[in-house]
């Protein structure tokens, strides 16, 4: 890998790390277009007691074949915003 080609691949990284992590569900995001862990992804991750996805910000695959890849959804909620609530099934 070049430098040049280093430094884009971590910038990249850090902006997407800040952005799985900022807790905010932005209309037009771009990484929500190319990646399918975001923010939600994220959110999953953080409710007490699971020990679910894990493999932030690019591979989430590992999630998949590691079953450690918990299914959600976006609703809205009543007192306004959007949250990620567990699929169980």
């Amino acid at each position: 890998m070049t430098a040049r080609t280093s430094v884009l691949f971590f910038c990249s990284a850090v902006v997407k790390t800040a952005d799985d992590h900022c807790g905010l569900w932005l209309p037009g995001n771009i990484f929500h277009i190319f990646f399918q862990n975001n923010t939600a992804y994220h959110d999953i991750h953080q409710l007490p007691g699971t020990k679910y996805n894990y493999y932030q910000p690019f591979f989430s695959i590992w999630d998949k074949l590691l079953r450690t890849h918990m299914p959600y959804t976006i609703v809205k909620r009543h007192e306004g915003g959007l949250e990620a609530r567990l699929v169980k099934g």
